[in-house]
């Protein structure tokens, strides 16, 4: 526990240190909340507008339609893939954008964490930020597919077990219920653990990969070994994940006593944008720290070096 306090009170001050990076992510929040106006929110408006025109000739078009409601999707076929195809594209531009910033911010907390002369520069950020983006794609794409696919199993086998229960007893018996029950409940528990398992698996391999600079398989592989060397570092992420949400409870107390004053309004958005960037900076400092530490990294490069 003296280590994590330890690595907690210096990953405030790697924060800190590289406040620029709450600017930036600050900025990136915004510029996604403007692309979905932009983006998704013209081609909607633009359909709305169009079906407003559609929607004045309703009572001429309904009695067709409920004779052939194929008819529906033919008409507006092409409203209905334009906004499929904006909402794809305000994803993908989101997505880009967002690992893109994350891959400057994690490269440039990893640079500072070891090296205690280094200074933030914005040159320097969107360096590490084009280096570490294909393979945080990757990376990410890669954790999200092994959840997927966990899921996919788990629903599958389940489906199987409750196919075997109502097989064997076909009545609605009290041996029935309790294997229904025990089940549903299974898939609840199984799911949570999936979830917290992807969340802590694909956090400290993000740190994994910018950290020591390796591929996506090799981090992968060095991920779990440190994990399975290292369980405390499972407690550690769930420490942090209870005070982030502890930080957002009363925050989100003080945001809505606020809010009850309109004028205040947009100043609570900046607010809530910024402390929400500093608080997400802060626990990608502590995982950072708390990885250097744990693997005694200025020990291993050290060695590479001689």
């Amino acid at each position: 526990m003296a280590m994590m306090r330890e690595c907690i009170r210096e990953g405030f001050q790697l924060a800190n240190k590289n406040v620029q990076l709450v600017i930036i992510s600050t900025i990136v929040s915004i510029i996604n909340v403007i692309s979905f106006f932009v983006i998704l929110g013209l081609p909607v408006l633009a359909a709305l507008v169009y079906l407003g025109f559609d929607l004045a000739q309703a009572s001429d078009m309904l009695p067709s339609l409920l004779r052939d409601p194929a008819a529906l999707v033919t008409n507006y076929l092409g409203v209905i893939f334009l906004i499929l195809m904006s909402f794809v594209m305000y994803l993908a531009f989101t997505s880009v954008l967002s690992i893109y910033a994350l891959g400057g911010t994690l490269g440039i907390l990893k640079d500072s964490a070891v090296n205690v002369h280094f200074k933030f520069s914005l040159s320097s950020f969107f360096q590490e930020a084009k280096t570490n983006l294909s393979r945080l794609l990757w990376l990410i794409s890669l954790v999200i597919l092994g959840v997927m696919v966990l899921f996919i199993l788990f629903m599958i086998s389940g489906g199987i077990a409750a196919g075997v229960i109502n097989a064997v007893t076909k009545s609605r018996s009290m041996l029935e219920m309790f294997f229904s029950s025990f089940a549903l409940l299974s898939i609840v528990v199984f799911s949570i653990i999936v979830v917290f398992a992807g969340l802590v698996f694909g956090a400290y391999a993000l740190v994994v990969l910018v950290t020591d600079g390796k591929g996506v398989m090799d981090s992968v592989g060095m991920t779990y070994n440190f994990l399975k060397q290292t369980p405390e570092a499972l407690l550690f992420y769930l420490m942090l994940i209870v005070g982030f949400i502890a930080a957002n409870a009363v925050f989100y107390g003080i945001q809505i006593a606020v809010s009850v004053i309109p004028l205040f309004v947009p100043l609570v958005y900046i607010f809530h944008t910024v402390f929400q960037s500093y608080l997400t900076i802060a626990v990608w400092s502590f995982l950072i720290v708390y990885y250097v530490k744990k693997t005694h990294y200025h020990a291993r490069h050290a060695a590479y070096e001689i």
